[in-house]
């Protein structure tokens, strides 16, 4: 395998990517008790103090990507040498299994639950909490969350366009030539796709391992978990390794159609008119109520879930961002900002939609009450997840065929990580990764989630995050301001005469 190591690989982003890696597996593993609580103290100080500027920051991003869609510069092309075009529905599903993955299952079903706990110590009726708990994770998951994954694209796109040679990193979009100011920019580059995937693979490896040990009828121990984690790899790094055209490709496009086949079954044999009625209403609330919950400050939920949520955004977003350039070579600018943001979040409704509901209709039916069950300790997550899906009919075949889809997304996602990160390691965005560059990130992805699972669930996870995306706030600014400074360069340049 090293035998491959070029010229043309990054050395500096590689090194940068194994050493934060390492750096943060010994931190955890030296004292996972003392760094998590210090983890949580850090994490409750920045939410707090940063909370307006994620909010107000964060809907600006939809705002300024919308007018641009909706402007003349939106017909300016994307112009990538040695990049492939692909069909709509290839570029689709591809960008949406790459922006998801299982954790849009793992939360659809549940988070409601978590908003519910939160609303109902308040002076709210059950209807009224019920529709915020509904509708929530449907703010959480659609407009804004797109476009902050969009911007990177955007900005990448525009910077290889006027350079055919420019990198696929932050240093490689501002055009930067200092050395330190390099390392500082792709350090956080770097380090935001690996705190993103953590994140993303840390919530999707208990749910799996909890699906496969409900299907099989045995205990979920640290060996099944590792059995997971093993089967989880072998996939991913199979499909990185084979590259975009004969691995990412066809398992994006067989994915679509079962998640969507999924849910529509689960729509079938579900509560099917209460799903759809409760759905429309939630999306009619979103429509009305978008200005409020997006600049919603000082509320339990704005600070411990929307501030997580637009911090998870803006760390995959680079990893996102920098892939969505890769498939879309030839499409102009209109073309990607409303196809990533409508394509993204009308799946993401729909899934949320459909499992929350069917969850919601449960408890209020009494024959599931997750918020209790969630609130006692009596069941976790996952757990709650699986009983969900095991009151419809044939559940053993839907838990099997959900359990497919999650390991197929989780897959899809971190195959399409691990081609970035290559991406980002080769001295060119032109310049093609190798397969050896690939396996080998896809490897370094799954050490930290795994130690990091020491620190005790998803809430370590929130706070990492958050701590790791604070710098990200700056490079947001930085990168609409590329936008705008590169948006000029073609105008003034180009034949089109935008």
């Amino acid at each position: 395998m090293f035998k491959e190591i070029s010229s043309e690989w990054n050395k500096t982003i590689i090194s940068i990517a194994i050493v934060l890696s390492l750096l943060l597996s010994i931190y955890v593993l030296s004292d996972p008790v003392g760094s998590s609580k210090l983890l949580f103290k850090t994490y409750d100080s920045l939410a707090t103090f940063f909370e307006p500027t994620y909010m107000y920051g964060s809907f600006g991003v939809l705002i300024f990507l919308i007018f641009i869609a909706l402007s003349k510069y939106g017909e300016i092309e994307i112009s990538l040498r040695n990049k492939e075009t692909y069909s709509f529905f290839s570029w689709g599903s591809m960008l949406f299994a790459a922006g998801i993955g299982a954790a849009l299952l793992y939360w659809a079903t549940v988070e409601w639950v978590e908003y519910f706990n939160i609303l109902k110590t308040q002076n709210l009726d059950l209807d009224r909490a019920l529709l915020y708990s509904r509708t929530y994770p449907v703010f959480h998951w659609s407009f804004t969350a797109w476009a902050i994954y969009c911007l990177p694209a955007i900005a990448f796109g525009l910077a290889i366009t006027i350079n055919q040679e420019s990198k696929l990193t932050f240093s490689g979009i501002f055009n930067i030539n200092n050395k330190f100011l390099e390392v500082i920019f792709d350090s956080l580059f770097i380090g935001a796709i690996l705190c993103g995937a953590g994140v993303g693979l840390g919530l999707s490896f208990p749910l799996i391992s909890s699906i496969l040990s409900n299907i099989f009828n045995i205990e979920r121990t640290i060996n099944l978990d590792i059995f997971t984690i093993a089967v989880c790899l072998s996939i991913f790094a199979t499909s990185a390794y084979l590259g975009i055209q004969k691995g990412i490709k066809r398992l994006s496009n067989f994915n679509i159609i079962l998640v969507f086949t999924f849910l529509f079954i689960v729509f079938i044999l579900g509560p099917t008119q209460y799903i759809f009625s409760k759905s429309i209403e939630s999306y009619v609330f979103l429509f009305e109520q978008y200005g409020e919950l997006s600049f919603a400050t000082g509320t339990t939920i704005s600070k411990d879930w929307t501030v997580f949520y637009w911090a998870w955004w803006m760390a995959l977003a680079p990893m996102v961002g920098a892939f969505i350039v890769n498939i879309s070579n030839g499409k102009s600018l209109r073309s990607i900002i409303l196809g990533v943001i409508f394509i993204g979040s009308i799946g993401c409704m729909v899934s949320m939609s459909i499992l929350s509901n069917l969850s919601i209709y449960l408890f209020e039916s009494g024959l599931l009450n997750a918020p209790a069950l969630l609130e006692d300790g009596a069941l976790t997550r996952e757990q709650i997840i699986i009983k969900t899906i095991s009151t419809l009919n044939y559940s053993n075949y839907l838990l099997i065929g959900f359990g497919v889809i999650c390991i197929i997304f989780l897959c899809t996602t971190y195959d399409s990580t691990s081609y970035i990160l290559a991406s980002a390691s080769m001295k060119g965005s032109n310049i093609e990764s190798s397969g050896n560059l690939r396996l080998i990130f896809a490897i370094l992805l799954v050490i930290q989630p795994t130690l990091l699972m020491f620190l005790g669930g998803v809430d370590s996870f929130k706070w990492i995050m958050v701590i790791f995306s604070v710098p990200l706030l700056l490079i947001y600014l930085l990168l609409m301001i590329a936008v705008v400074k590169n948006i000029n360069v073609i105008t003034k340049t180009s034949r089109l005469h935008l």
